[in-house]
């Protein structure tokens, strides 16, 4: 669940403006300064309702030595607090320039469905509750939406590296073994107004190189809640179960025409 948690919750979760690379910054800037932007990154977070981003990811293989390039859109939903909140989102993505679905997942709150259009499966797993005081999944990417900035900074190492007129630059180096697992290094790009992600880049452990680039991103955004529905099992394809093969199976619709 980590790996499709670490591509989910990337939303919710960059660009040409952001002509700083990871690994060439300045010397970090004083704590006080790090310590005043997470406060407002985590004010910010805390009002978040509803996000809607256009999502861009490059995937370096290092190994290969190639590159794949995505782009689509995700939505995400909040309700409710602490024990009680329900998290929803929905992201499709599409290599460039192709119109045909490249991957999908759906979070219900409940169960996370995760489509592969390839081998024409969707397969789901089953949402666990949160821990008191954890957020929605126990890895790195889940700091950008439910982790306050004083567990933030215990968790994991954290540089001011940059700030400009517009973003805040922020190196992040991974201190729990767990964590290592996930990645090696990062670098998180707030807008420095709304304190939005702007651009994430990370260091798997693998070594390949991924950078979501984040524009736009609209915050408190209206949005319905059917997009977030338990979706439709094409014609022709299966729903089965994903690494929790013990869960209970999920609500599922079937076309009528695969009756």
């Amino acid at each position: 669940m980590r790996t499709i948690g670490l591509t989910l919750t990337a939303l919710v979760l960059t660009g040409p403006a952001l002509a700083q690379q990871p690994g060439t910054a300045p010397p970090a800037a004083n704590a006080a300064t790090l310590d005043r932007y997470l406060m407002g990154w985590e004010r910010s977070m805390e009002s978040v309702t509803t996000l809607a981003a256009r999502l861009k990811r490059t995937e370096k293989d290092t190994t290969l030595d190639s590159n794949r390039v995505l782009v689509g859109e995700a939505y995400y939903k909040k309700s409710g607090k602490g024990a009680n909140a329900v998290n929803k989102a929905l992201m499709q993505m599409r290599l460039e320039g192709k119109q045909d679905l490249a991957e999908k997942y759906v979070c219900t709150g409940t169960y996370l469905y995760q489509f592969l259009p390839e081998e024409k499966k969707i397969k789901y797993f089953e949402v666990p509750r949160p821990k008191p005081g954890q957020g929605m999944e126990d890895n790195f990417l889940s700091f950008l939406f439910g982790m306050k900035a004083d567990e933030a900074k215990k968790r994991y190492d954290l540089r001011l590296t940059k700030e400009d007129k517009f973003y805040v630059y922020v190196d992040v180096l991974p201190r729990t073994q767990a964590d290592k697992e996930d990645f090696k290094q990062a670098q998180l790009v707030l807008n420095k107004d709304t304190f939005l992600p702007r651009r994430l880049w990370f260091v798997g452990s693998n070594k390949s190189e991924t950078i979501w680039d984040i524009d736009p991103v609209e915050k408190n955004r209206e949005l319905a809640d059917r997009i977030f529905d338990v979706p439709q099992t094409p014609t022709g394809w299966k729903l089965e179960p994903g690494k929790r093969p013990e869960a209970a199976a999920p609500p599922q619709i079937v076309p009528k025409n695969s009756r």
